[in-house]
């Protein structure tokens, strides 16, 4: 009976630590991700305003600009100027 409890005396130091080591990375990647989505969140959410805005400086609005066809060009160059790309 001592070898099995001379064992555990042995072990349950080690597996704590694991756990304690596992539990600190599982919160690290959380927080990661949820970094992650917060940061793309609120860059869709400027780059949609850009959009809205350039739209209505072409006294058109944004689901027009989307879905009409002779609006593509003006669409364009809109999202390239939104996303910082040259048109």
């Amino acid at each position: 009976m001592p070898a099995i409890s001379e064992n555990q005396q042995k072990t349950t130091p080690r597996f704590t630590g694991y756990a304690k080591y596992a539990t600190l990375v599982l919160a690290l990647l959380l927080f990661g991700i949820f970094c992650y989505l917060l940061a793309g969140s609120d860059a869709s959410t400027v780059q949609e305003a850009c959009i809205a805005a350039h739209a209505a400086e072409q006294g058109i609005d944004r689901q027009q600009l989307s879905s009409e066809a002779r609006h593509q060009s003006a669409l364009v160059a809109i999202l390239s100027s939104c996303t910082g790309m040259a048109p």
